[in-house]
Parts: structure tokens; C-alpha cells; sequence
């Protein structure tokens, strides 16, 4: 009931992921997920199925799912079943989000924004080309797909500079989502004794950032 803003979804999780982001807060998808259950076609299948008229869609996500060529034949075969769904994507495989698209596989795309594109390779610790990242950001804001940004703000790693930054990028875009940290669960476990912006900060960057593109907050 969360993972699609006023839709009750299927959510499934890909494992694997090419960012190592700190404040992940699914590390065993990112670290762990060939030992992690896999869940077969023909159970999907059967659950979608069984579920029709029930369920408002299908929400996919990570991991990173455009890290696998073959999501194109899945979100094909979702298609085929009638349900519209929402990709959860970081954007790093433009080449890939492109095909999805162009074919028009998603009703809705949701992409992960980490930092301004200087601080890229920094927050997300892997070797990633920014010039990527806008690439994706640029064919999602010139689709026809619904869609929204959204950023973890995560002390020490982002501020307001960085939310501006982010938002100057984004202009033109449908919605930007500035989500509150939760230092529960996170990849480096240095991260979990890191405080949360107050509520009150993110709502005030939020009002700024929507001089550039419509900006609320999540979690908060």
C-alpha cells in the first residue's frame, strides 16, 4: 500500500545492484541476493492471476532492475497480463530505460536522484559517468510516462546545496520527492548512529526546490 502512492501493488524485488550506496536500506538485495529465495515465473503468474481486479498493479523494483537486460521480456509479459506497472529505477542504464520507454512497458517511473552530478561517484561509491544519469533524467522528463525524482536526504552526504543542485537538473520534471533518512537498516552500518534532518528542515528545502520543479517530502 506504500510502494505506489494510492494504488494496492504487487511490489517485487531484483536483486543485485551496481551502486554501493551507504544508507541502502536493503543491503541483502544489494550484497547477499544469489542466496537470497527466488521467486519463479509461473508463481507470479499464478499470484497475479489469481488476483485480478484486486490488485491496482505491480511495482518493480531493487536492487537495481535495469542491472538486467531480461526486464524487458518480464515487464513484456506483466503487459500481457493487463496490470500497469511502476519501475524503481536509479537511472544508471539509460540504454536499457530507453527500450522500456520506447515500447511503453511502464505506467509510471520512478528514479533515484542521489546527488548533483559532481558528487555522484562519491555518494553512490562506484564508477559511474554522470553524463548517464542526466541522459536518464532528460528521456524520463521527455516521455509521456508519469513519473517522479526523489532523493534520500542524508546528513553529511546532502544539503541544501545539493537539493538545489539536484531540483536545477529535475526542472521540467513532473514531481521531486525529497525522502527523510531512516537509520535503521543501512549497507554501512557507520550510517545507523547518523540523526535525520528535522521535519521542519526538509519541508523548508522542499519549498525552495519547488521554485525549479513541484517538490514535497516523504517519511517525514
Amino acid at each position: 500500500m506504500l510502494d505506489w502512492e494510492g494504488k494496492l501493488t504487487l511490489s517485487l524485488f531484483v536483486g543485485g545492484c551496481n551502486f554501493r550506496c551507504s544508507y541502502c536500506h536493503n543491503p541483502e538485495l544489494v550484497l547477499k541476493f544469489d542466496v537470497l529465495p527466488t521467486v519463479g515465473w509461473e508463481e507470479i503468474e499464478s499470484h497475479l492471476k489469481s488476483r485480478k481486479g484486486w490488485l491496482d498493479g505491480i511495482v518493480v523494483g531493487g536492487g537495481e532492475p535495469t542491472l538486467h537486460p531480461e526486464i524487458i521480456d518480464i515487464l513484456k509479459r506483466f503487459r500481457k497480463l493487463g496490470y500497469p506497472v511502476k519501475l524503481d529505477t536509479n537511472g544508471s542504464f539509460p540504454d536499457v530505460l530507453e527500450e522500456i520507454v520506447k515500447n511503453d512497458l511502464v505506467s509510471f517511473i520512478a528514479m533515484d536522484v542521489k546527488a548533483s552530478l559532481e558528487n555522484y561517484p562519491k555518494v553512490v561509491k562506484s564508477e559511474i559517468s554522470p553524463s548517464k544519469i542526466a541522459l536518464s533524467v532528460e528521456m524520463i522528463k521527455g516521455s509521456a510516462i508519469e513519473h517522479e525524482f526523489r532523493t534520500t536526504v542524508v546528513p553529511g552526504l546532502i544539503d541544501k546545496k545539493e537539493i538545489l543542485s539536484i531540483a536545477k537538473l529535475l526542472k521540467g520534471g513532473d514531481a521531486y520527492v525529497l525522502q527523510q533518512f531512516n537509520p535503521k537498516t543501512t549497507l554501512d552500518k557507520s550510517f545507523q548512529s547518523v540523526k535525520p534532518y528535522p521535519a521542519n528542515l526538509l519541508k523548508e528545502w522542499a519549498e525552495e526546490a519547488s521554485d525549479f520543479i513541484p517538490t514535497k517530502t516523504r517519511g517525514v
